[in-house]
């Protein structure tokens, strides 16, 4: 098998994408100045500039923009970001290696993109504020285009020890039959009893069964292009494998949450979890098989526990 380049999605943060937005306004501007310095050269447009004799006088005069020349450059704005966003991404985001995809991680609608980058407009004009609070105070970063167009901006990174596929084959980490509930899993908030708790998280576990071994098979699919990717100045990742990742996260999340209602289901029934899951031997195995995953409390520590699961599978 080629070697993997380990890269994942992630949700962009606000900086990368403030960043990014940086170079692409940058760029419009500036094609935007050349324009005006044309058409003052050609006299469509006189900004007073054959007349200035010092700095402060071309300062002056490059402010006498016609009245249509900002309209212009708000239009021009937005029909750069829409058209490079249908074709992929913007230069920018290029860039900083961010591209734009629904909520499920897959490939944005041309509707979509013209509802993101209209509502860029207003958004520009309240020089992006409205957008940074939105990114702060949303848990995947989007902004206000993004909800409207239901969304996401995500970033490539690389994830250190590279992709599980690519690695090395070594003996499985030790798995329990289970553990105490991970630090920052969350209760249900509602009690549940024992015997409707378990079942409960072993759906949930078998859920992330099926995520894994489903984002396993897209990862070996983005393995087998790997020449092509190699090539490429910026690879493009398949839709279907950042939507893969996202649900073996949310799934793993689940699974978390599950468990520890399972937990603490167990406690208020005077026993625990081992001992209540003792009787179903296919579910002590599951739980051992996924145990990396039970303690993953970040997108980081979850495509660990990913590499460890893949590396006990092969080393089976």
């Amino acid at each position: 098998m080629q070697q993997a380049r380990g890269d994942q999605m992630v949700y962009a943060g606000l900086g990368w994408r403030a960043a990014a937005v940086i170079v692409d306004t940058l760029l419009v501007l500036f094609a935007a100045a050349i324009v005006l310095a044309v058409l003052s050269a050609t006299g469509t447009v006189d900004l007073g500039l054959r007349s200035a004799t010092t700095l402060n006088d071309i300062v002056v005069a490059s402010r006498n923009q016609p009245g249509w020349f900002m309209p212009a450059e708000y239009g021009a704005i937005f029909v750069y970001f829409t058209l490079f966003e249908l074709a992929g991404s913007t230069p920018g985001k290029r860039l900083f290696r961010l591209s734009v995809a629904k909520d499920d991680g897959t490939r944005l609608s041309p509707a979509a993109v013209v509802v993101r980058n209209f509502v860029r407009i207003p958004e520009m004009l309240l020089w992006y504020v409205p957008s940074a609070i939105s990114c702060l105070a949303s848990d995947k970063d989007k902004r206000l285009g993004d909800f409207a167009a239901h969304s996401v901006v995500l970033r490539r990174v690389t994830a250190a020890g590279g992709s599980p596929a690519a690695r090395p084959a070594t003996a499985a980490p030790p798995v329990p039959a289970t553990a105490t509930p991970a630090p920052d899993a969350v209760a249900d908030p509602l009690p549940l009893a024992l015997d409707r708790a378990v079942p409960d998280l072993k759906a949930a576990a078998l859920a992330v069964r099926g995520a894994h071994l489903n984002y396993l098979r897209f990862s070996e699919i983005e393995l087998a292009k790997g020449e092509a990717h190699a090539a490429a100045d910026e690879p493009d990742y398949s839709p279907e494998y950042a939507s893969a990742w996202y649900t073996l996260a949310d799934a793993v999340i689940t699974m978390q949450h599950a468990r520890t209602a399972a937990h603490e289901a167990a406690q208020r029934e005077g026993t625990t979890l081992e001992a209540a899951c003792a009787g179903q031997p296919d579910l002590v195995y599951l739980f051992g098989e996924l145990e990396p995953y039970f303690a993953a409390g970040s997108d980081e520590q979850v495509h660990e526990a990913y590499i460890r699961v893949a590396r006990a599978e092969t080393a089976r």
